[in-house]
C-alpha cells in the first residue's frame, strides 16, 4: 500500500486525502458541464456542492465513529483525523442526501432533476474515493490465494471501485436519453447497493456489528435497495395506468 504520498515541511500529504478531495473535484465538473437543464446557475451549483460536501463528509465520519465506537471512546482526538481515512460511504450519502433535499427545497428547484444529474456524478467520485481506500490499505479483503489477490487478499477497493466506473458509465448514458425524472437516481440506488452487498462478502477488515450474518452495510443497502426498487415500480405503474 501507499498511504502516504509525500512530507514536505513536516506535514503528510495522505494518499487517501487526494483521492478523496480529486473525486470531489471531478464530480462537480461533470455536474457543471450537464447542468444546461437544470435551472441552476455555476454559482448555485458551487454553493449546492459545497453544503452536500461537507454534510456528506460529517454523515461519513459520524457513522465511521459510531461504528467504532468503542476506539473512539478511547482515542477521542482521533474522531478528527479524517486524512488517515474512516470515512463510511452510506454516513456520508445520507447526510449529503439530507442537506441536498432541505437545500433544493428552498430553493425550489426541482429535486429529480439534480439527484438524476448527480448519481453518475456520485459514482464517478466514489471511484477515486475507492482507490484511495485501496493506497491506505483501508476496507481489505479476505485472505485468499486467488490470482486476482493483491497481497494475498481479496482487492476489495479495486473491484468496488471498477464497478463504481461501470455504473457511472451506466448511469450517463441514461442521463443522455431521455427518461422520466428521477428515475437515474433510483436506478443509481438499486445499482450500487446490489455491488455494496456482494462486495461485503469479500471483505475483510472490522465492519462493527452485524445482523444476522449481514454487516452494517449490507442490511443498509438491502433497505435502499427495497425502497428504491419499490418507488420505480410505483412510478412505472402509474405511467402504465395513465396510458
Amino acid at each position: 500500500m501507499y498511504p502516504e504520498l509525500f512530507t514536505i515541511g513536516g506535514i503528510t500529504v495522505y494518499t487517501y486525502g487526494v483521492c478523496v478531495a480529486l473525486g470531489f473535484f471531478i464530480a462537480l465538473q461533470y455536474v457543471i458541464k450537464h447542468s444546461s437543464n437544470t435551472g441552476m446557475s455555476k454559482n448555485q451549483l458551487y454553493d449546492f456542492f459545497f453544503y452536500i460536501i461537507i454534510a456528506g463528509i460529517v454523515g461519513a465520519r459520524l457513522l465511521y465513529v459510531l461504528i467504532e465506537i468503542k476506539y473512539f471512546i478511547s482515542n477521542p482526538l482521533e474522531i478528527f483525523q479524517l486524512w488517515k481515512g474512516g470515512l463510511v460511504y452510506y454516513g456520508g450519502f445520507i447526510g449529503a442526501a439530507a442537506v441536498a433535499a432541505v437545500y433544493l427545497k428552498a430553493k425550489k428547484i426541482q429535486f429529480p432533476v439534480i439527484v438524476d444529474l448527480l448519481a453518475p456524478a456520485i459514482a464517478l467520485g466514489h471511484f477515486f474515493g475507492r482507490i484511495g481506500c485501496f493506497f491506505s490499505g483501508c476496507c481489505y479483503g479476505k485472505e485468499c490465494d486467488s490470482f486476482i489477490a493483491v497481497h494475498h487478499r481479496y482487492p476489495t477497493q479495486l473491484t468496488e471501485a471498477f464497478f463504481n466506473l461501470f455504473i457511472f458509465f451506466i448511469l450517463h448514458k441514461m442521463n443522455a436519453a431521455k427518461h422520466k425524472p428521477g428515475l437515474i437516481f433510483w436506478t443509481y440506488l438499486i445499482l450500487y447497493p446490489v455491488l455494496r452487498f456482494t462486495v461485503e462478502f469479500f471483505r475483510g477488515d472490522d465492519r462493527g456489528m452485524f445482523f444476522f450474518g449481514l454487516s452494517i452495510g449490507q442490511v443498509i443497502s438491502l433497505a435502499i435497495m427495497a425502497a428504491a426498487s419499490a418507488v420505480i415500480i410505483l412510478k412505472y405503474r402509474k405511467a402504465y395506468e395513465k396510458k
